[in-house]
């Protein structure tokens, strides 16, 4: 049984184009095609799973790096003109005539940013005005940029980077206009183009597709696919591969942690304690119960469990000359700052669930979509209830669209948030306090 509406998806064309730009119809060598889009992918990636009867097409296209994929797709009224490019052939089978192989695809710019390089003075801009600049130079690329403004601007060397790495290192040390004592921005590209957007932002926007609209995983899972709008959001299954993890989370510090700032110009540094109290409420979430105890019985938020040593030339943050070189325990506020993105990124993908939906090539990531899922225990009045603890508002961080036999398109979506939905836990406040390394608070 397909996973969308009848006439809803098409696949129309699957064209390969050689390095002498002579294209190629591969539709009828297609036996699967995955598309995938994150928000912690700076590209779009795709796979597709290729029956080569008697043509050979590696050998005698040939085939070896670079070549474009042209997929395009009718769903729901709309075209979708996607263009990729072969960066790896594997899984490759052969039987007398008949292969089977497997063709890995990235957008261009995910190419050309291994061998573009930022290296140059920045004085003054914002996040928002650096990252379509970069994108524009030399050729690098010609998609649309939807950003979100920030507050500080950036005076700082860029010693050669790759264009993507340095977006993402703004994006961590980033505060937004929308909320300015928070912080964290995403760079990621979707099917409508890049993505330069606050996490806060995301996290408040109005539910996908409308504030009405659930999606809802039905006990049994019996009902049949059909025009109406419950059929149409429905979780056709669902799987959560972790609940939590307190010896990871402990041993990366996510509660507590104190970080050793190392001033390598002037060889100085300054230690200080933060905890994951000290950001939360001045951050956006998405439910309301934390997933943590301020105040439990294994004092998770007393005393840091990881120590963070951080490089942090001041110079790179202004004028040095202003600077007082007398201070020993100089650090600047933008890697302050970072202590506090350090517990947004962490929280922002704390609670994972997976879910499988009928096909939707409207969804994307970076939305927020609202989940119902069925408590396994019956209610006194026989009622089926709803898992307050699973359900509710969450992130859409990855998506993965499987076209199968040409004919067939589903979506598997996973989902993130940094809260559970339900009352909070009873607990009392601690806050962060700097400290020393030789033990003085």
């Amino acid at each position: 049984m397909a996973n969308q509406f009848p006439g809803d998806f098409a696949l129309r064309e699957v064209n390969l184009y050689s390095h002498s730009n002579e294209k190629l119809d591969i539709k009828n060598l297609v036996l699967e095609i995955n598309l995938y889009e994150s928000i912690l992918s700076s590209n779009l990636q795709a796979t597709l799973t290729i029956e080569d009867v008697g043509q050979n097409l590696i050998t005698h296209l040939p085939i070896f790096g670079e070549e474009r994929i042209q997929i395009i797709i009718a769903s729901d009224g709309k075209y979708y003109d996607l263009n990729y490019y072969i960066y790896k052939i594997d899984g490759r089978s052969m039987k007398e005539k008949d292969q089977v192989y497997v063709i890995s695809c990235v957008s261009i710019e995910a190419l050309r940013n291994e061998n573009f390089k930022c290296c140059e003075r920045i004085d003054g801009k914002k996040a928002e005005e650096i990252i379509p600049d970069f994108l524009g130079r030399d050729g690098f690329s010609t998609k649309s940029l939807d950003a979100d403004t920030t507050v500080f601007p950036f005076d700082m060397y860029v010693t050669n980077w790759r264009p993507f790495d340095f977006f993402n290192w703004l994006s961590t040390r980033s505060v937004p206009e929308y909320k300015k004592d928070s912080i964290g921005f995403l760079f990621y590209e979707t099917f409508d183009g890049y993505k330069f957007k606050s996490i806060d932002k995301l996290i408040d926007e109005p539910v996908y597709p409308s504030p009405k609209v659930k999606y809802k995983y039905f006990q049994g899972n019996t009902k049949g696919v059909g025009l109406d709008t419950d059929d149409k959001y429905r979780v056709m299954s669902y799987n959560l591969p972790k609940a939590f993890n307190l010896y990871d989370d402990l041993r990366r510090g996510a509660f507590a942690h104190a970080c050793i700032y190392l001033d390598v110009n002037r060889g100085t540094y300054r230690s200080f304690r933060t905890t994951v109290d000290d950001f939360w409420d001045s951050s956006s979430h998405l439910e309301d119960a934390k997933p943590y105890q301020s105040r439990g019985s294994a004092q998770l938020l007393d005393r840091p469990s990881r120590f963070i040593y951080r490089p942090s030339t001041i110079s790179t943050w202004g004028d040095w000359e202003e600077m007082d070189d007398t201070e020993t325990n100089n650090i600047d506020d933008m890697n302050k700052m970072f202590e506090k993105a350090f517990y947004r990124y962490y929280f922002l993908e704390y609670i994972h669930i997976d879910i499988a939906v009928p096909g939707d090539l409207r969804n994307r990531v970076g939305n927020v979509i609202d989940i119902s899922i069925p408590d396994p225990r019956k209610s006194k009045s026989n009622r089926v209830v709803e898992d307050k603890r699973v359900s509710g508002k969450y992130l859409v961080s990855s998506i993965k669209h499987t076209i199968l036999n040409r004919s067939e398109l589903r979506t598997y979506i996973t989902l993130s948030r940094d809260t559970y939905k339900g009352d909070s836990i009873n607990n009392t406040e601690v806050f962060g306090r700097q400290i020393n390394l030789d033990g003085q608070n």
